[in-house]
Order: structure tokens, then C-alpha cells, then sequence
């Protein structure tokens, strides 16, 4: 009989409800309300994951970058390997459409390097032609990630079927 009801008083006692239900809604606890809920919780798990998803987006974009760098690169020396390796091209013609694309692309690739190597596969004269672009591509924060591309092509020759 130690507990009393809601609504009743004991006698010779003053209105102290020791009721759990009732201690809740009228009476502090022994804890700070603060303390025991998970009240704002939300605001804390985002201020504390925020940053992360933010550093993903950016880490997606940048790998996105990486990969147009390359794609650029490639189209680059493939045009550039095409263009020196045509029937009667004259030299350098590589390097000049290589270097035509990569300026009009823009600031895709930075301090862009163009190699054109001829290749003369157990033969006296060149065969084949190697072209490679190497440069720097975009990138947030001025981070640079360092790109290379080699494109191979066989130079059209003209030949007759004595020839063979």
C-alpha cells in the first residue's frame, strides 16, 4: 500500500503520485529529459555523415574527369596514328591532328605531350606507326592525375600482287 493512484491521496500524506505512468508526465526524473531520448539523434548521424557523402559526389567526379581525360587522350593519338600512317602522308602529319583535336578540346588535358615513334618490323622501312599523348587532366582542388594513351596503326602502302 505504499503506492498511491492517481486521483487518491494517502492519508496523512501530501499530493505525492508515485505512479512510473504519471511520474513521466508530471514529476522530473532522475535523468535530464535531454539524456534519455533520442531526440535530435538525426541531426547528429547527418552532420556527422554529411561530409562524407559530399567527399563521394566529389571522389565521383573526379574519377568521372579521369576517365574523359583518357577517353581524350585516346581519340587524340588515334587520330594522330590515322593521319601518319595514310598512303602518302607527309611528315609530321600525326603530330599536327593530334595536336588539332587536343586544342580543340580545350583544357580537357593540360601540358599535353604528343610522341610519334615509326616502327620498322624486321623491315628496312617503317611499317607501322605508334603515337602516344601523354598530359594532365581536369581536376577540384587543383588535384591533377597524370594520363597516357597509345594508339597503333600499320602504314597503308601501296602494293600489287607481284608484291607478295
Amino acid at each position: 500500500m505504499g503506492r498511491a493512484v492517481a486521483g487518491r491521496r494517502s492519508p496523512g500524506r501530501a499530493c505525492t503520485v508515485t505512479d512510473t505512468r504519471v511520474r513521466r508526465l508530471g514529476r522530473r526524473s532522475r535523468w535530464p529529459r535531454r539524456l534519455t531520448g533520442d531526440q535530435g539523434s538525426s541531426n547528429i548521424e547527418m552532420a556527422i555523415l554529411f561530409p562524407v557523402f559530399v567527399m563521394l559526389i566529389l571522389l565521383g567526379v573526379q574519377v568521372g574527369l579521369i576517365f574523359y581525360g583518357r577517353t581524350v587522350a585516346l581519340a587524340a593519338a588515334q587520330r594522330g596514328a590515322a593521319a601518319e600512317a595514310a598512303y602518302g602522308a607527309p611528315d609530321g602529319a600525326g603530330q599536327t591532328q593530334a595536336s588539332a583535336y587536343l586544342t580543340r578540346m580545350g583544357d580537357v588535358l593540360n601540358d599535353w605531350e604528343i610522341t610519334v615513334t615509326p616502327l620498322a618490323e624486321g623491315a628496312s622501312e617503317a611499317t607501322a606507326v605508334r603515337v602516344t599523348v601523354t598530359g594532365s587532366t581536369l581536376g577540384w582542388l587543383g588535384m591533377r592525375h597524370h594520363v597516357s594513351q597509345t594508339a597503333y596503326s600499320p602504314i597503308e602502302q601501296f602494293t600489287t600482287e607481284d608484291d607478295s
